[in-house]
């Protein structure tokens, strides 16, 4: 026998003998091989932690609901969404602030009935989280959904979000819906020779303001505050910036000599940014004359052009 066969028959005999012991040892290895492979290189495990904290505002969390507070507005809100879910429109209707009745309305129960039925049009389930809290007022971000368990519901099914505000009037808690803050009545005068301003008051919502205004014309020419030409005629000023009146880009503001007329004018206005409106600014009322001048005096038939501050504070 040569040397090659003699090999050859050695690692059979050998195999043959050690074959089983071999195998686990293989199979051994490579599970330790693959473990360890899969475990350098797996995903980093992420930790899923609950934070949901509804009384806990998303803004600043320094400045949450008073804890004694915490029941009573969890309380109104559930009365308020069960009044609504079950269609018992007068008594969510009264569980709604004065302002918010008139302003959003008109004093009127059965608009309210027909904004209640387009959002619950089947039964509803909600939860809700603290957004802000300004001034004892406490806002909140409700989203209503679908009971898919008590309607069956499969597939798509509806939500619905808004900010809803309580505020303790009158020694109980009330609600203002659709992001709705509340009213305030200013009454600051301003005049000069050419007009007449008086800020009679500010609606709030949560991110915009709407002011009330009368003025008067105390000249012989006609007044123009706004049209649609210029840019930056009316400004909110609120000292670092200014924003620029929402409601008039294709609206003319024009007075009549002697004319006295109420306007509103509409701003961005974030509720919680913590900035204090300064003062409402015209910037380039222009008078311009009434008539042509025929006496030759030329100067009374030249447009002027002046700026009006309206302080708000």
């Amino acid at each position: 026998m040569n040397l090659n066969a003699r090999i050859t028959l050695a690692i059979r005999n050998f195999f043959k003998k050690h074959g089983r012991v071999i195998l686990i040892i293989v199979v051994v290895w490579l599970i330790l091989f693959l473990t360890n492979l899969y475990l350098k290189y797996r995903p980093a495990k992420i930790e899923l932690q609950s934070s949901y904290e509804p009384d806990t505002p998303v803004i600043d969390e320094g400045d949450g609901v008073p804890k004694k507070l915490v029941n009573d507005i969890n309380t109104t809100i559930d009365n308020y969404f069960n009044y609504c879910n079950n269609k018992d429109y007068e008594n969510a209707f009264n569980m709604l602030t004065t302002d918010c009745q008139e302003r959003l309305y008109n004093n009127d129960v059965n608009q309210f009935k027909n904004y209640v039925d387009i959002i619950f049009n089947k039964y509803k389930i909600y939860n809700v989280q603290n957004f802000s809290n300004v001034n004892e007022t406490y806002i909140y971000n409700i989203r209503i959904l679908d009971d898919i368990s008590a309607t069956g519901a499969t597939g798509q099914y509806d939500t619905y979000e808004e900010k809803i505000v309580i505020h303790y009037d009158n020694g109980e808690f009330k609600v203002s819906n659709q992001g709705y803050i509340g009213k305030m009545e200013l009454n600051k005068e301003t005049e000069s020779d050419e007009m007449k301003v008086k800020v009679i008051k500010k609606e709030m919502s949560y991110s915009r303001e709407e002011y009330t205004l009368e003025i008067r014309n105390k000249t012989d020419s006609y007044m123009m505050i706004s049209d649609d030409i210029g840019v930056n005629q009316i400004m909110l000023n609120l000292g670092a910036q200014a924003r620029q009146a929402l409601n008039i880009t294709n609206f003319h503001i024009i007075l009549f000599p002697g004319e006295i007329r109420t306007i509103t004018l509409l701003f961005n206005k974030y509720y919680d940014d913590e900035v204090d409106p300064l003062a409402i600014n015209f910037n380039s009322v222009r008078l311009m004359p009434r008539v042509s001048n025929t006496s030759g005096d030329e100067g009374n038939d030249i447009t002027r052009t002046f700026s009006f501050n309206i302080p708000l504070k």
